[in-house]
């Protein structure tokens, strides 16, 4: 993905954005040490390096230059790479907890991906994998009226894969053992959007929680390996 100023911004001011890193930093936090090694791939600007209450040894990849230097300057130990065409070159089992949040749905070839992810984590180790939801009943209701799934349509930098929770499920446990998933809500930016956030975070939150293949915009999975030596913590 590629960052503009005004984009950053608006990240920075989302406050979807934001509780979609609290609950991710929520499935990661009881792993986290001084020594903890962790590697996040689409790193992106590190929102989440800057979150986290330890310190820890935390490794960015990303292709987007002006991201990562963001990135860097927050602390995280960066590397630019093309993640679709150039593999990831660390050692295997080297990481305590890697991290892919909303890149798996813009490869072309996301299984590449998370094979060199099981290769890199260590035993014992968790991944930490964000994946969209793209048929929730705003996604249905665009479709039906012509709009398309996210009206982006030949747009470079989005989503090249539009899945459902449950594919979602089926992708992530053909590689993992799911330790925990939590959902995420994001309501856009739209003129319908913008009317339905005047009903409150909480009660988008709740609706998600209760129909899933409705109201979540994704879904968060906290894994480990098939044959991980998981404690449970």
């Amino acid at each position: 993905m590629r960052i503009s100023e005004l984009e950053y911004k608006n990240i920075l001011e989302d406050k979807y954005s934001k509780a979609r890193l609290e609950t991710a930093l929520g499935l990661i936090k009881p792993y986290l040490k001084k020594a903890t090694k962790i590697l996040d791939i689409g790193v992106y600007t590190g929102d989440l390096f800057k979150i986290l209450p330890v310190a820890t040894d935390y490794y960015g990849v990303d292709n987007d230059e002006k991201a990562l230097k963001i990135a860097q300057e927050r602390g995280v130990k960066v590397y630019k790479l093309d993640i679709e065409n150039q593999p990831l070159s660390f050692k295997s089992k080297e990481f305590d907890i890697i991290i892919a949040m909303e890149v798996l749905e813009h490869m072309k070839h996301p299984e590449r991906l998370i094979r060199q992810i099981s290769n890199l984590l260590s035993d014992g180790g968790v991944v930490l994998l964000s994946l969209p939801n793209e048929c929730t009943i705003l996604h249905r209701f665009k479709v039906m009226f012509g709009r398309g799934i996210d009206g982006t349509a030949f747009a470079p930098h989005y989503h090249l894969h539009f899945p459902t929770l449950r594919q979602n499920d089926d992708f992530v446990r053909k590689y993992f053992k799911i330790i925990k998933k939590k959902y995420w809500i994001h309501l856009g930016t739209g003129n319908a959007e913008r009317v339905l956030s005047i009903f409150s975070y909480g009660f988008w939150l709740a609706l998600a929680n209760l129909r899933p293949s409705l109201f979540a915009r994704g879904v968060i999975y906290l894994c480990t390996k098939f044959n991980s030596a998981y404690s449970g913590l």
